[in-house]
């Protein structure tokens, strides 16, 4: 059966993809994509990392014509990775 909501109404709910930053911190990923699975609002998603990571930020992406993407910042912002 086809789903009647449309796709926007969709990305509000569930976004295509949460994007953990630095990509590195695999605890902060894990974390990321549990709590997206609960909480996909993005305000709402920032204040449960906040808990945990007072610094994180979650913004969406807002190019038209690409799928819908959160980046979740455990820093608050995107960092060049460290050399090793």
């Amino acid at each position: 059966m086809r789903d009647p909501t449309p796709q926007s109404a969709r990305f509000a709910r569930a976004p295509a993809r949460v994007v953990a930053v630095p990509a590195s911190d695999l605890e902060f990923g894990r974390f990321v994509r549990e709590s997206a699975h609960r909480i996909a609002e993005q305000a709402g998603l920032e204040a449960v990392l906040r808990v945990r990571y007072p610094r994180a930020r979650v913004r969406a992406n807002d190019l038209s014509g690409l799928d819908a993407v959160l980046y979740a910042y455990r820093d608050g912002r995107w960092e060049p990775p460290r050399d090793a």
